[in-house]
């Protein structure tokens, strides 16, 4: 049976950069997750059109499947993304209360959006068809596809985290928004922490839990463990010199990344233990993110300050503690770090899941993961060195166990890992999710029919 999939991003994007026009295809966890699932079954995939071409192509066939794009005023594009899905609610569901833009006409806007969705929905969902929503900024669209008199069997995705039910409720627009979701047939979180915050949400908004708790599920979104653990990489292109190792850490610049924390949890290693000083380089790569956005340009200075100021305090002539990027780097690129580097440092304040420290674990040979506990990928990969991002003595003391940790109980912790991720791989994830969609679908079907034809 074909999907239908609707996120808010394409799989792929037109633009045109120096006179030419290219396709840019979007990558990340969940994207290639959801074209294999295109690719197998077919479908039909709604989005949001906001490369600067897009206009030109409504609809696409593409890779075996339909694109059929929604667009937004410049005016829609700022209340519904920046405004209220960005500057509201990504705050909420990180705990970041201080960040929230109140703003009406972010909502108004958000609810607008949604509605052009459900209408797109509408004129090109199949009889039969699974409608599979995807995230945050979608969260109204189950009841509006609802109200539109569509009966497909619907799934809701929620990939970042669900809050304590108190705190979420301090949203304005808590409960429509909760209504929206539980509306959806099946709906699925990372971990089982974000599934039971959301049952109490709608126990404590809705006023019932007990109804909706057969249809809440957790699965944890898989990588393509196959292309990271026989990726071909070549290490010779990563050299330190004295045989120093190498911690690494990978991330979008965002405030829930902990960056400036990280940087200062180096410097805490070096003061602490200054035997570790000279033992290692840290590579700290940032990926650019909301590049126009005032917040985030002062957030990368305040980064950049925090690095040149420990390096300028640590460094000699033949060592610096922290190499700082601030680029994309290519998947190749990418392999390399991951194969080259003894120590993943990957300590989010928040994270709904984290595949970068999945995709460590799946190429490294003989590296050390220390991850956030608050990063959702923490609940499945048990033998991380588990710390808490926001005690700078806990990171460092890790930091120094890692440095000096024997080679049989790194190998023992990885062989762990390395078990867990080959087997809930991004293959895992979605037949979980489409199997259980299946039963759900199937009892939903035989209720209708002991309604019609009661003995």
């Amino acid at each position: 049976m074909s999907y239908l999939i609707v996120t808010s991003r394409c799989p792929i994007s037109h633009e045109k950069t120096g006179g030419n026009e290219t396709v840019k295809k979007n990558v990340g966890g969940v994207a290639t997750a959801l074209s294999r699932a295109m690719k197998q079954e077919g479908g039909t995939w709604v989005c949001w059109g906001d490369g600067n071409l897009d206009h030109k192509y409504p609809e696409e066939n593409y890779d075996g499947y339909k694109i059929v794009r929604v667009f937004m005023t410049s005016r829609e594009r700022r209340g519904f993304y920046d405004d209220y899905a960005n500057g509201t609610l990504w705050p909420l569901f990180h705990y970041f209360r201080d960040r929230m833009k109140l703003i009406s006409t972010g909502i108004s806007h958000y609810r607008q959006i949604n509605g052009k969705f459900a209408d797109t929905i509408a004129n090109h969902a199949k009889p039969g068809q699974k409608i599979w929503v995807h995230d945050y900024q979608l969260a109204l669209l189950p009841k509006m596809i609802r109200e539109r008199g569509l009966e497909n069997f619907t799934i809701l995705t929620w990939h970042i985290p669900w809050v304590a039910s108190e705190f979420y409720s301090t949203l304005p627009e808590a409960k429509e928004m909760i209504e929206g979701i539980a509306a959806a047939d099946m709906i699925t979180f990372h971990t089982d922490l974000y599934k039971k915050n959301f049952i109490e949400s709608c126990q404590s908004l809705l006023g019932r839990a007990a109804d909706i708790e057969g249809k809440i599920f957790s699965f944890s979104l898989g990588i393509d463990s196959a292309f990271y653990s026989s990726n071909p990489a070549n290490r010779q292109n990563i050299e330190l010199k004295n045989n120093r190792k190498l911690i690494l850490s990978l991330d979008r610049l965002d405030y829930t990344k902990g960056l400036v924390n990280r940087a200062l949890a180096i410097e805490n290693l070096i003061r602490k233990y200054p035997k570790d000083a000279r033992r290692f380089t840290y590579v700290m790569i940032v990926t650019p993110s909301r590049t126009s956005v005032s917040e985030y340009i002062n957030m990368k200075k305040d980064l950049e300050m925090t690095v040149g100021r420990i390096n300028g305090t640590y460094s000699d002539l033949s060592w610096r503690p922290i190499i700082y990027m601030y680029r994309r780097v290519t998947d190749r690129q990418l392999m390399n770090y991951y194969r080259s580097a003894d120590i993943a440092l990957i300590t989010p304040l928040i994270d709904g899941l984290n595949l970068v420290s999945k995709e460590f674990v799946a190429a490294t040979k003989s590296g050390i993961l220390i991850l956030s506990r608050f990063a959702g990928a923490a609940y499945s990969l048990s033998s991380a060195l588990k710390v808490n991002p926001n005690d700078l003595n806990e990171v460092a003391d890790r930091l120094h166990d890692a440095l000096n940790m024997p080679e049989s109980e790194i190998e023992s912790r990885l062989e762990s890992m390395k078990e867990n991720v080959m087997k809930r791989d991004i293959n895992w994830w979605l037949s979980e999710i489409s199997a259980t969609a299946d039963t759900l679908e199937g009892l939903a079907h035989e209720r209708r029919e002991s309604i019609s034809n009661p003995q």
